[in-house]
């Protein structure tokens, strides 16, 4: 006898079956919600990977240039203007430096881009300007010579060597000063050779342009500037006009229209000098 009851379910085949209830899916974040931890553990890992990403952008090498990653070199053709042939040697250019003041040597214009057929020109020792030749010194370079031909006995003259002036600006050449300025510089030694001091000679020999130039000289090494002064007898009188840890500057004159420079070391004492000096004057 069949029967409409189904064995598994307990059913009659004419009992109506409800539907079974369908769970909802769930979502990605529901583990996240209700859940404070995780929240602070995922806040925390995605800080870290952003301080990981800034502290490789910031510290990561970089990269080397090499001459494969280079473009190509391209050809090119140069084009310069032909250059224009002048009638005369090109002029000297330069101009005078600020003076480095009283210590030894005044600037100098130098000449730029001199060409192989040009000289340089004559310079004014004194004032560091091209000297002009329209100025005769002849009677004055005279002069520079007679006075130190009468340089006393004790001590002697003798020309610097190499015949250059050091200076703070460079060297000088001392024969072209002394052959074309009422100027001289003479290494001054003892008998035994050994050396007191370089000796700077400036003497007008009575022309417009040996006053000038000795003016010149007295205003650049102005003894009312002076730091000190040294005298041992009456008349007889040293200006020190600079000193470093090596070497002192004494100023003086021989006569009237003259100005003498000494650079003598600190050792040397003055009384030296002064009796050289006043032993000049008398043979003057």
């Amino acid at each position: 006898m069949q029967t409409t009851i189904c064995s598994i379910c307990g059913r009659s085949s004419f009992e109506e079956v409800a539907p079974a209830d369908e769970k909802p899916q769930p979502k990605w974040n529901d583990a996240f919600e209700n859940n404070e931890l995780r929240k602070l553990a995922a806040g925390v890992l995605v800080l870290i990977v952003l301080i990981g990403a800034v502290a490789f952008v910031l510290t990561r090498p970089d990269s080397t240039l090499s001459a494969t990653d280079l473009p190509p070199p391209a050809s090119t053709t140069p084009r310069a203007p032909e250059p224009e042939v002048a009638e005369a040697a090109p002029s000297v250019a330069g101009g005078v430096k600020p003076t480095s003041g009283f210590l030894p040597g005044a600037q100098r214009e130098v000449g730029e881009g001199l060409s192989p057929w040009e000289t340089p020109p004559a310079v004014d020792f004194v004032t560091g300007l091209l000297l002009d030749e329209s100025l005769d010194y002849t009677v004055d370079v005279a002069r520079v010579a007679e006075l130190l031909d009468t340089f006393p006995e004790g001590l002697s003259l003798s020309p610097l060597d190499p015949a250059e002036i050091l200076t703070f600006d460079g060297s000088v050449d001392a024969e072209q000063v002394e052959t074309t300025q009422p100027f001289a510089a003479r290494v001054i030694s003892r008998p035994d050779g050994l050396a007191v001091g370089e000796l700077w000679l400036i003497a007008s020999g009575g022309s417009e342009a040996g006053d000038l130039y000795l003016a010149a000289a007295r205003e650049r090494w102005n003894l009312d500037a002076a730091i000190d002064q040294y005298s041992r007898d009456v008349g007889v009188r040293l200006w020190l006009l600079g000193s470093d840890s090596t070497t002192n500057i004494w100023a003086s004159d021989l006569e009237e229209d003259s100005l003498l420079l000494v650079q003598a070391p600190i050792t040397v004492d003055p009384a030296v000098l002064t009796d050289a000096l006043q032993s000049w004057r008398r043979s003057a």
